[in-house]
């Protein structure tokens, strides 16, 4: 019973995330009620490894800095956004503990699940250019016609865009595992992510899938150098193409950065300018940072030289950690994310599946670029999620497409795998995880 308690409430994260507010009252929302549930079922039938207590440290260091930042530094902290901050690191412990329950099968099935539930609310939004009431803050209905990016239950295409783009390789891959009806929905789920993600336009998100993609192809000695050529052709390309248009781009994100230049409300500019505002925090509070909601409480505070045009928000995760917690926050979580991109590489028993692993990590940075907010979103804690069950995979006794060779290996991991002579389920955890 309790073993198909917690392969429910994992299985349930995806759609919670989805559906945010739309699946609670108030500010109890069904993510939240779920990982409490995961915590407690966590504590009662986890078992401790250097995982969970890696996160346990850096959980103490992180609420432990933002709590004392937000009693001393000054008005406009926000106690919410640290409370995300534990929420999400409580989901992450608890899939560390939890990682004899296959946390990866249970959150890909959960992710088709919300793409699944998600498709009808999309191809209506796409259709007629009519979304819910909580898109954009309402700013669609205004402009009738002209905002046809799907969201669905979520506030910005954004974070439906880092939902779809993850749901790709993701479901791509764990279909290979699966039998029947999930092995095809996942295919099939697969491939009209793809297709959401590009409705979304979501960018940031493109471009980690594509970062992702770039880690598993330079893994592969057949294909490496053909990615190398290629991305030396285009770059030449685009710079013959597009060059004084790059190089004007350039002049104007130095122009915004450097001589606090105004020019104007384009995306490219009040994004420089607040990257400007960031590195500006930074330096006047490198240690502690400025306290959980400072970047914003500094902006509305008034006094910076750059013109932001309304917004107060960072747009980008790496900044709104480093200027809000600090650089011995900011340093503990990068290592934290080095030792996980180790030990997800060094042992090749996990065959070509692990690059994709690795390209998941290193996609996590771009994707904090997606949203105006990062730490206080549902969808960001499911992608630390997963990332703590991926990892606590490859740390495990499993071997990637150990015991198969030949034809199934490579259409597993797309190429050469190495086997142990044991013949073990991929994406599943059942040792000890010791990242």
């Amino acid at each position: 019973m309790t073993r198909r308690l917690i392969a429910w409430c994992i299985g349930a994260l995806p759609a919670a995330a989805l559906l945010g507010p739309w699946a609670g009252v108030g500010p109890l929302f069904a993510y939240r009620l779920v990982v409490v549930c995961l915590v407690v079922l966590a504590v009662l039938a986890g078992r401790r490894s250097r995982a969970s207590l890696t996160i346990l440290g850096l959980a103490a260091l992180w609420l432990g800095t933002g709590a004392a930042t937000a009693l001393t530094v000054g008005p406009g902290r926000q106690w919410s956004e640290l409370a995300a901050v534990a929420l999400g690191l409580a989901g992450v412990w608890s899939i560390a503990r939890l990682r004899d329950h296959d946390p990866v099968r249970r959150l890909a099935r959960g992710w088709a699940v919300a793409v699944a539930i998600s498709l009808p609310v999309a191809a209506w939004e796409v259709a007629t250019a009519r979304h819910l009431p909580g898109y954009l803050n309402g700013v669609w209905k205004n402009h009738p016609g002209l905002y046809r990016q799907p969201a669905t239950w979520l506030t910005n295409p954004n974070l439906y865009a880092v939902l779809t783009a993850i749901a790709v390789p993701l479901l791509a891959l764990r279909s290979r595992h699966e039998k029947g009806v999930w092995r095809w929905a996942m295919i099939v789920l697969a491939v009209l992510s793809a297709v959401l993600l590009t409705l979304t336009s979501g960018r940031a998100a493109m471009l980690a899938l594509v970062c992702a993609a770039a880690v598993r192809v330079l893994a592969s000695r057949r294909w490496r150098w053909a990615l190398l050529a290629g991305a030396v052709v285009g770059l030449v390309v685009l710079l013959a193409l597009r060059g004084p248009e790059l190089a004007l781009s350039w002049h104007r994100v130095i122009g915004v950065i450097v001589h606090h230049s105004n020019e104007g409300p384009s995306s490219l500019s009040v994004r420089s300018a607040l990257v400007a505002v960031g590195l500006h925090l930074v330096r006047l509070h490198p240690w502690l940072g400025t306290g959980p909601g400072g970047f914003e409480a500094s902006v509305r505070a008034g006094g910076l030289p750059w013109t932001l045009h309304g917004k107060v928000d960072p747009h980008c995760g790496v900044l709104e950690i480093a200027s809000q917690y600090g650089l011995i926050v900011s340093a503990a979580l990068a290592a934290v994310m080095v030792a996980s991109a180790v030990i997800v590489v060094r042992d090749r028993r996990r065959g070509a599946t692990r690059w994709w692993v690795l390209g998941y990590l290193v996609a996590l940075p771009i994707l904090s670029f997606a949203n105006s907010t990062y730490l206080v979103q549902s969808v960001t804690q499911l992608s630390w999620a997963l990332a703590a069950a991926l990892v606590c995979w490859a740390a495990s006794g499993t071997a990637g497409t150990a015991g198969r060779t030949g034809p199934a290996a490579d259409r597993l991991s797309g190429g050469s795998a190495r086997g142990d002579g044991r013949n073990r389920p991929e994406w599943r955890g059942t040792a000890k995880c010791e990242s």
